[in-house]
């Protein structure tokens, strides 16, 4: 850690394994905090893995942000699942060793958060551990099975803070032994488009229902296929897009097949850079999920305006208030969850008009700028901590 004059940017590393172009929540959600960190003057290094689509972009990528400064470094690693890993922690820690950082920010508290911690038990710099959700796909969950985790987590316990986005994530660090007063709630931030999501004249003529996410078992899509065709016995011509790529793709596309979803019924386009453009060209957003921390998806659409059908699970419910932001439906239940896509496009003024609500309630809490400006209050209070001994 060096000693900077007061008014010098902080030098902050946020780390995380994966990072856009990899697309997914949690990327997302770092990538909008890495630069409005950096617009509010913040010196940012982004440290991930030269992994996957990320391989072919440069190890080395400035973005330009007013204010301050964003570096996007790619550690090179192996496709080798464990040697991969070994590789991508190796060269993680070294970078760290041989850059100043005045604090290391982590996504997950995985074997990113190992490595950061052991380096700076050695040079003097905070570390903030931020899991990304609860629940059986949680990082919490992940230390109780996964490789090393048993090992990871001690370390873990050493951090200087922890973010909590949601309430179940703050339950579960503090049922694991985590140390409360060192866990911190804020929230996941987006940034807030100035031109809403508008309504197309003819889209009635083809309605256009969209998830964006990851196709992962969580999300539940399953469920939100099988709504489909019963969506389509009140809107014959309506079709259901899934953004995103994951683990589930090659099931859903046979479920889809089974089901009799052709191509003008159904569409898998794969991950997209622009989540908006989807967003505004859809009539619906929905979220199907079983479990969810904080939905960045979710988030955005509101944020953008768009009407909403999302499960009524607790990280749902904590976003959306039944016919005020949106509609929530029971989770795992095709019908139900279908009646609900079906009652928003029969009052589509009703919905316009919830969407309104929505994009205040992020506006007011949610909003990017906002909760980066939160996380400073916290780095620099901890970075103080830290100096004063």
């Amino acid at each position: 850690m060096t000693a900077e004059a007061p008014d010098a940017p902080l030098k902050l590393a946020l780390i995380s394994r994966r990072y856009p172009p990899l697309i997914g929540g949690a990327e997302r959600v770092l990538g909008y905090l890495a630069e409005a960190l950096a617009r509010e003057g913040a010196d940012v290094s982004v440290l991930t893995s030269a992994v996957g689509e990320a391989a072919a972009a440069p190890a080395r990528e400035e973005i330009r942000a007013r204010g301050g400064r964003l570096v996007v470094h790619r550690l090179p690693t192996s496709p080798l699942r464990f040697v991969g890993t070994w590789l991508y922690m190796r060269n993680l820690a070294n970078w760290l060793r041989s850059n100043p950082v005045d604090l290391a920010y982590v996504s997950m508290l995985k074997h990113d958060a190992h490595a950061a911690l052991g380096v700076a038990a050695r040079r003097g710099f905070p570390v903030v551990l931020r899991p990304e959700g609860a629940g059986d796909t949680g990082d919490i969950a992940w230390q109780a099975r996964g490789n090393f985790g048993g090992r990871i987590a001690r370390r873990c316990k050493d951090a200087d803070a922890y973010v909590a986005i949601s309430k179940p994530v703050r339950d579960e660090l503090t049922a694991a032994g985590y140390d409360g007063a060192r866990i911190h709630d804020l929230p996941n931030g987006v940034p807030i488009p100035i031109r809403p999501w508008q309504r197309r004249p003819d889209w009635r003529d083809a309605p256009r229902a969209s998830f964006v996410g990851r196709l992962a078992p969580e999300k539940d899509l399953p469920t939100l296929l099988s709504a489909w065709p019963i969506v389509r016995e009140s809107f014959p011509t309506a079709r259901l897009v899934l953004v995103g790529e994951g683990p589930e793709r090659p099931a859903l596309a046979r479920l889809a097949a089974g089901l009799g979803l052709g191509a003008e019924a159904f569409a898998m386009p794969g991950a997209t850079g622009d989540v908006e453009s989807e967003l505004r060209a859809s009539d619906l957003f929905v979220l199907p999920s079983s479990e969810e921390g904080m939905s960045i998806a979710l988030l955005e659409a509101m944020a953008l305006g768009v009407p909403a059908v999302a499960s009524a699970i607790p990280g749902n419910r904590r976003l959306v208030v039944d016919f005020k932001h949106g509609r929530l439906a029971p989770p795992g239940d095709a019908g139900a969850l279908a009646r609900t896509i079906v009652e928003q496009w029969s009052n589509f003024d009703r919905a316009f008009h919830m969407t309104r609500a929505a994009r205040g309630r992020v506006e007011q809490q949610y909003a990017i700028r906002a909760v980066a400006r939160r996380h400073l209050q916290l780095f620099r209070e901890l970075i103080a901590r830290k100096r004063s001994g």
